[in-house]
């Protein structure tokens, strides 16, 4: 029996290499152009400068806010938080007259109960609504619990000195409100101190009508103009009688 054939060793085909497209050509061409580019753009590494010692100073603390519930308030001679403490003296003129008058109108008497009872109000919801309203912040109670404490220094006074005091007091009020700063509102912006008396003759020049002493005269008189009037507008005719 013949052997059988020995199988034929199989031919092995070379790999077959696929061409790459056009377009994939153009994205490497593309993207070597982007590595190129970013490393041209780099900068060369540049020493760090020399570390300097600087010394920073802190910041101030913050400034203390004043509660709005501050019992005592603030103390006189420091004026509230952001603003600065008036001068003494007024740097608005003042004629002698003027400053006479104002003189004479300073009260001479405190009720330590009224301060009292001003500067507790003050913190009150009622109180601060108005200011809330009008200025968008609650308004502060320093100067009313100022107004308080000083009443409770000086209530042991003999009675010139307690006056003197008083007067003294809100003299150094009113020059902080209306004259240690050019810019704080003040009547005389509005209108002028009369420094002279006016002269005779010139002011009410008007007439008047005479007075009536006969009470019926009067109310016979008055329903005669009302009369007149009704007449002229059309709501009666002229015999006094109601148009329909």
């Amino acid at each position: 029996m013949a052997p059988p054939p020995s199988a034929a060793p199989r031919s092995v085909d070379p790999p077959t290499t696929t061409t790459t497209p056009s377009t994939d050509r153009e994205v490497e061409k593309f993207w070597s152009m982007l590595v190129e580019e970013s490393q041209t753009a780099k900068p060369a590494a540049t020493p760090p400068p020399p570390t300097e010692t600087t010394t920073t100073t802190p910041p101030p603390p913050p400034a203390p806010s004043t509660p709005w519930m501050g019992w005592a308030g603030l103390p006189s001679s420091s004026p509230p938080p952001g603003t600065t403490a008036p001068s003494a003296q007024p740097t608005k003129p003042r004629s002698p007259q003027s400053a006479a008058l104002s003189d004479a109108s300073l009260p001479q008497y405190i009720s330590c109960r009224d301060a009292f009872d001003y500067a507790w109000h003050c913190h009150t919801p009622a109180s601060q609504f108005n200011s809330i309203y009008r200025y968008g912040s609650v308004r502060s109670c320093s100067e009313l619990w100022d107004d308080f404490w000083f009443c409770m220094r000086v209530k042991s006074y003999p009675p010139d000195l307690k006056a003197d005091a008083i007067k003294e007091h809100y003299r150094a009020k009113e020059v902080a409100k209306y004259y240690a700063a050019p810019d704080q509102p003040s009547s005389e912006d509005v209108w002028e101190s009369r420094d002279e008396k006016v002269a005779p003759g010139t002011a009410f020049t008007a007439s008047f009508d005479a007075p009536v002493d006969n009470d019926a005269e009067f109310q016979r008189k008055d329903a005669e103009r009302r009369r007149a009037i009704r007449r002229e507008v059309g709501f009666v005719d002229d015999e006094g009688r109601k148009k329909e």
